[in-house]
């Protein structure tokens, strides 16, 4: 997925904003608290994605504005000891690392630790990457180092157990863990997909008008075998998560038979922005041993941080929602569903 200027605009106001400001797991007290921390390697590489790190806590939360978001955190708060399975969630393209906040505090709550990253190359303030020949495959390397950082990390390696690591993404960050988790990034599917040759200009016109291209300017085809790219996958993920994911990216020929961790894909047939039958609908057809839940009600964005406040025209806003659409209920019901999922498939 690709954002054009309209949504660069936006999602840097969002992120300038924010700037400012069960028996698997250890058990915890009922109403368990949640901590928050910035990643002690932020700015040491420019290929080490920084992050923020949520983890259970015994002191009191209390709600906390990060620019358009209130979180129920306490920043900088001790930590509740323990070895406990990791998650790390990577955001869509032009995104931050609060954007699912939401989902990061409960799963801290729940007893995981959570790392969410910020993508070099691919975020709010910096989106030059996405134009490297490599980016279906350093995506998902990007986060591969930001687990090495936080493994080598002396305060937060030793709390990880790393039986059970676990990948979360949205929208881009959907093929990014798919990648992690066997899947084969593609190149030449996905610049082929909004060619004149391909379907996407008129049936996935959002992707392909995001990416610069249109039926006055399409996409340059890309002989077959060309642009090939590396396997990225990381044997240490054991179950991915892929909410709205870009699937243009990948070979779907070849997921049945790379992908062999637990996956869990969400998406909507009312996604504005990826159209189901070419991303999340195909994912579920290439993945038959996937858990797929597909809904009718969501739009693209009903897994950003709900609450952010209008910020643009429909469609290009991560506040957006379809009339009627309660996006807290929704995602309290989402967060309920990944969280059996990955206690399940990390047991």
């Amino acid at each position: 997925m690709f954002h054009n200027a309209s949504r660069r605009s936006v999602i840097a106001r969002l992120g300038a904003a924010a700037l400012m400001a069960a028996s698997l797991l250890p058990a915890l007290p009922a109403a368990a608290q949640v901590g928050l921390q910035r990643s002690a390697w932020a700015g040491a590489d420019v290929g080490v994605p920084e992050g923020v790190i949520w983890y259970p806590s015994p002191a009191p939360a209390t709600p906390q504005r990060f620019g358009p978001f209130e979180v129920a955190v306490t920043p900088g708060a001790p930590v509740t000891p323990g070895v406990r399975p990791l998650v790390l969630i990577s955001h869509g393209t032009g995104g931050h690392e609060l954007g699912h906040a939401w989902l990061a505090r409960q799963l801290a709550a729940e007893g995981f630790l959570v790392l969410s990253v910020r993508h070099p190359g691919d975020h709010f303030q910096d989106r030059s990457g996405v134009t490297r020949p490599d980016y279906l495959a350093e995506r998902p390397r990007q986060l591969s180092r930001a687990l090495d950082a936080l493994l080598a990390d002396p305060q937060w390696g030793p709390q990880v157990d790393t039986r059970r690591i676990a990948a979360v993404g949205h929208s881009a960050g959907g093929h990014t863990v798919l990648a992690l988790a066997g899947g084969q990034p593609d190149r030449v599917r996905l610049v082929n997909h909004c060619s004149a040759a391909g379907a996407g200009l008129q049936g996935d016109a959002a992707m392909c008008r995001l990416g610069g291209f249109s039926p006055d300017k399409p996409a340059p085809v890309l002989p077959a075998g060309s642009a090939a790219l590396p396997s990225v996958k990381d044997a240490r993920i054991r179950a991915v998560v892929a909410m709205s994911p870009l699937g243009q990216g990948l070979d779907l020929d070849t997921l049945a038979a790379r992908v062999d961790v637990p996956v869990l894909i969400q998406a909507s047939r009312r996604d504005e922005v990826l159209a189901h039958a070419f991303h999340g609908g195909a994912l579920c057809a290439a993945l038959p041993r996937a858990q797929c839940v597909t809904g009718d009600q969501a739009g693209h964005f009903a897994f950003f941080q709900a609450a952010t406040g209008p910020m643009g025209a429909p469609g290009l806003d991560p506040a957006w929602d379809p009339a009627g659409f309660d996006r807290a209920a929704w995602q309290a019901e989402t967060s309920a569903r990944v969280l059996t999922f990955l206690k399940t498939a990390l047991r």
